[in-house]
């Protein structure tokens, strides 16, 4: 019985395995072609990242108006020239004060408003949870709801009460302005906070600087 040996490089036995060469015009076709694919991928997510980043639609709508149900307090417009915008002064007051305003949504997509504040409490503040309503303009009394992760649709519009408050004593020679309330919105991840003035026109509100008490002189007061 003949047995036939393979030796090291063999020669006299089955001939060797030959490995598939990786490094073949085909195989290197096809990684170009995934390597390709995967930097348009890249670029293609980078760049709606990037403008959702940026995306940002919300502002004035088309209504501005008393809030229903929130007291209005003392708001008088001011510097009206020629009809073409007013600011509004706030006097010292001790009551609540409120602003009703039209947030919409200008883009192609939707977003969530989480929050509307302004800034700090000087010299006002928030005086209660601002509320919004859809239903403005229809029938009946409006129903209204607490504003909290609202989610807002292209080219929709919600109606909100902000409810305020300022101290009721103010400096006769000092005068404070506050140009904007902040609108917190959500889209995906990101998230922006837009300052919109007080009106369509971009009102401030115009106060006096807070301090003093009755009596004191330069002070000026809300009756009690």
């Amino acid at each position: 019985m003949n047995v036939t040996e393979t030796n090291r490089d063999g020669v006299g036995g089955s001939p060797p395995l030959v490995a598939p060469d990786a490094g073949s015009p085909r195989k290197r076709y096809w990684r170009a072609c995934l390597w390709g694919v995967g930097a348009v991928v890249l670029c293609v997510l980078g760049a709606l990242l990037g403008e959702a980043a940026v995306y940002q639609p919300v502002g004035w709508g088309g209504m501005q108006a008393a809030f229903p149900g929130m007291p209005a307090g003392v708001i008088k417009p001011v510097n009206n020239f020629a009809h073409l915008g007013a600011d509004y002064y706030v006097p010292p007051q001790r009551g609540v004060f409120s602003f009703g305003a039209t947030i919409e949504n200008t883009g192609s997509r939707p977003v969530i408003i989480e929050a509307v504040t302004v800034s700090g409490s000087y010299p006002a503040r928030l005086a209660g949870p601002v509320l919004y309503t859809t239903d403005m303009g229809q029938p009946g009394t409006p129903r209204t709801h607490v504003l909290h992760n609202v989610a807002l649709g292209p080219e929709r519009d919600i109606f909100i009460g902000i409810p305020l408050k300022t101290r009721p004593c103010g400096q006769t020679d000092s005068w404070i302005t506050v140009p904007a309330f902040y609108v917190k919105e959500r889209f995906l991840f990101f998230t922006h906070t837009v300052a919109l003035p007080w009106s369509m026109s971009g009102a401030k509100l115009i106060m006096r600087g807070p301090g003093g008490e009755p009596g004191d002189a330069g002070t000026v007061c809300a009756p009690r």
